[in-house]
């Protein structure tokens, strides 16, 4: 390489990295704009202050239990995480959480958060970000299947109960349902299989940087992520249930057995921004915990507050992992 040439690759590189500098200030300064925004404009704070003087001091605990999960979450996805990088680079579970966090928040303004990827493949090394690329997106789907096999059979339950079909023998809708999860989750498993084959097309020159990387994973390997996965998508729901008794929904262990995971499947098949989520949460949590609980204020609070103490929080600190990151 001639020194013109390594000048002009050299510039390049500086070019890149002033202008993903320049992207990364942008975003941090829109995203706290647009919290910001959010909390000048939400119009239930006399809902909410209401809550909070009717609240009696024990209700506090399912705050601070909420809270208590919210580490457990992230420590879960970052379990997750660094078992499927794993295979390609080894990191630790310390690099792995500041991989999620700075995913959190690449992916906040991006349609169903696909940004996170740009994040997390931030502390892979260069050669194997093309890699990178994909196990985030399977990381994404995996934890997209724990809350489809948990929320098919729910919102089937829910919707039998809603017509009052729940003593009838009419059970196609539940079969069509575990049918559907079973496609889905032998799909998972089948992604080894469906590498191997890929690196024996035509294309395999061209997709085998991406692809793979999966052909490595055992099935044991996917049945642990999975696990995990659904282990993560459990402590989710149970911080949306203690949010809910926080606020003094009264809600049974079975009305929320069934109206959250449900909830979470709407959510999860509907096309969004991360910070648009809010109140898409809001109104199906509104939707379905409304068939079971009269407190349509406290429902759509605890909605939002499920949303800001695992999304805004960890966003927050996202934001400023990710400034500091070298390209």
């Amino acid at each position: 390489m001639d020194q013109t040439t390594q000048l002009s690759s050299e510039w390049k590189k500086s070019s890149l990295k002033n202008w993903v500098n320049v992207l990364k200030w942008l975003i941090l300064i829109v995203s706290y704009s647009y919290l910001a925004y959010k909390l000048i404009t939400f119009d239930q704070y006399d809902e909410l202050a209401a809550h909070w003087k009717q609240m009696p001091a024990s209700q506090l605990w399912w705050l601070v239990v909420t809270l208590i999960l919210l580490p457990v979450n992230l420590l879960l996805e970052a379990l997750k995480w660094k078992l499927f990088v794993s295979k390609i680079q080894k990191i630790d579970i310390f690099t792995s959480l500041k991989s999620i966090l700075s995913g959190i928040y690449t992916g906040f303004f991006t349609p169903n958060r696909v940004g996170e990827l740009v994040g997390r493949v931030a502390f892979i090394d260069a050669e194997k970000r093309k890699s990178g690329v994909t196990l985030s997106i399977v990381n994404s789907l995996t934890q997209n299947l724990a809350t489809i096999v948990c929320g098919l059979p729910a919102i089937v339950i829910f919707w039998r109960y809603k017509n009052n079909l729940l003593n009838t023998e009419n059970t196609h809708y539940l079969e069509y349902a575990v049918l559907s999860m079973l496609f889905l989750v032998t799909l998972y498993f089948a992604l080894p299989i469906i590498s191997g084959k890929l690196d024996r097309t035509k294309f395999s020159t061209r997709i085998s940087a991406f692809t793979a990387c999966l052909s490595v994973f055992r099935f044991s390997d996917l049945l642990l992520i999975l696990v995990v996965a659904l282990i993560r998508y459990i402590v989710y729901a149970m911080q949306f249930y203690f949010i809910l008794l926080f606020l003094g929904v009264q809600l049974l262990p079975w009305e929320a057995a069934v109206s959250i995971p449900s909830s979470y499947l709407l959510i999860t098949l509907t096309p969004s921004f991360s910070f648009s989520e809010v109140a898409i949460r809001g109104s199906y949590a509104v939707f379905f915990i409304n068939s079971f609980s009269p407190d349509v204020a406290g429902i759509a609070l605890a909605g939002i507050g499920v949303w800001f103490v695992n999304y805004a929080i960890p966003m927050m600190a996202g934001s400023v992992i990710a400034t500091k990151k070298q390209v």
